[in-house]
């Protein structure tokens, strides 16, 4: 840990390493074991066929359950005026003044107004 502080090891690491990286620069014929193409391919294809499948069977998910949600069409709870919700303590500065900037209008109550859809 001394010697950390000291920059000896930075210094010694640095210049292993720079003998390191010339010793890793090797053409195809030196390498002591070479992957071979069918590896290559066989992974290539594993992973295609493995991550697109995933892909497409998430998509279906979702999109049955977007489906089956849009058929049931569910009713609009009935708004709960609680004190601590929809505080407002001065009107916001665009339109009427009650309309947030990102309104939508089938989601969001208006206090005094209520649901507009």
């Amino acid at each position: 840990m001394v010697s950390l502080l000291r920059g000896r090891q930075f210094a010694r690491g640095f210049h292993t390493t720079a003998r390191v990286m010339e010793d890793v620069v090797l053409t195809v014929e030196q390498r002591s074991h070479a992957t071979g193409e069918g590896a290559i391919k066989l992974w290539r294809n594993i992973s295609f066929g493995v991550g697109f499948s995933a892909i497409a069977l998430a998509m279906l998910n979702v999109y049955l359950r977007h489906k089956e949600e849009k058929e049931a069409h569910h009713e609009r709870p009935e708004f709960v005026p609680l004190p601590y919700l929809k505080i407002m303590n001065r009107r916001f500065p665009w339109g009427d003044g009650k309309h947030s900037l990102f309104h939508n209008p089938k989601h969001n109550y208006v206090p005094g107004i209520g649901w507009e859809e």
